[in-house]
């Protein structure tokens, strides 16, 4: 796969937080709170489409006389008690909280500040995966607007100082793209993959979660349930098209 088709991405989504970052330094405060809201639940009903789009594999595919919905169930379920167990959702709100105050300080902070706040949940980790191994940057485009939309709020705020995250940002997506790759090497077509497909969509039920909550409806835990995506590939093997 071509270095452009398993990181592209990553590139829209610097891109869009240098923009966001521009933008909002140059705008100040006259950015409204309301505005950027109405912006998150528009970007929460296209989330929800590219959701439905992503688990359309888990009908298709089969696990003997049953749907792959059926094992990615029980991944969910095995993965939750997991996230639960090691509590996964608490400790990333911690880290979000202690992430917003450093963004509303000044100094070294905003930097790991803005790090967690970019760079910390499902969205990064399932988008650069399914980026690196199918070579699909639909996720990560809407991921590249959530934080291009965050970065004019917070730049409002701290100005171009905030520019200061894209470096850590690019590493660490790039490597999570590299290790999707890596997933992939050695298939002439991961998309013909049960278990890169089973792995994907399973990724998809978690975008769906996502979609909730950016649409502020009750939703299921998408943190706690991150395990499950560790579980995916091993109930892969026994899927069939």
């Amino acid at each position: 796969m071509a270095l452009w088709e398993a990181t592209s991405g990553t590139w829209i989504n610097l891109l869009a937080v240098a923009l966001g970052t521009a933008v909002g330094a140059a705008l100040g405060s006259r950015i409204s709170l309301d505005l950027a809201q109405q912006w998150r639940r528009w970007l929460g009903v296209v989330t929800l489409l590219l959701a439905v789009q992503m688990v359309q594999p888990l009908w298709q595919l089969r696990l003997g006389a049953f749907p792959a919905v059926l094992p990615a169930l029980l991944a969910l379920v095995l993965g939750v008690s997991a996230g639960e167990a090691l509590a996964l959702e608490r400790r990333l709100g911690a880290w979000l909280r202690a992430g917003g105050s450093a963004v509303a300080g000044s100094g070294p902070g905003i930097l790991a500040g803005t790090f967690v706040l970019f760079c910390v949940g499902p969205m990064t980790l399932v988008g650069c995966l399914r980026n690196g191994a199918l070579g699909d940057a639909d996720l990560l485009l809407v991921k590249a607007a959530l934080d291009g939309v965050s970065s004019a709020l917070l730049a409002a705020g701290v100005g171009l100082t905030l520019a200061w995250v894209l470096l850590p940002m690019a590493v660490f997506q790039f490597a999570l793209s590299a290790a999707g790759a890596l997933m992939a090497a050695g298939l002439s077509d991961p998309m013909a993959s049960p278990v890169l497909v089973f792995s994907a969509a399973l990724g998809g039920l978690l975008v769906l979660s996502l979609a909730l909550e950016l649409l502020e409806l009750p939703h299921p835990s998408s943190v706690n349930a991150l395990p499950a995506l560790l579980l995916a590939p091993l109930l892969g093997w026994g899927i069939q098209p």
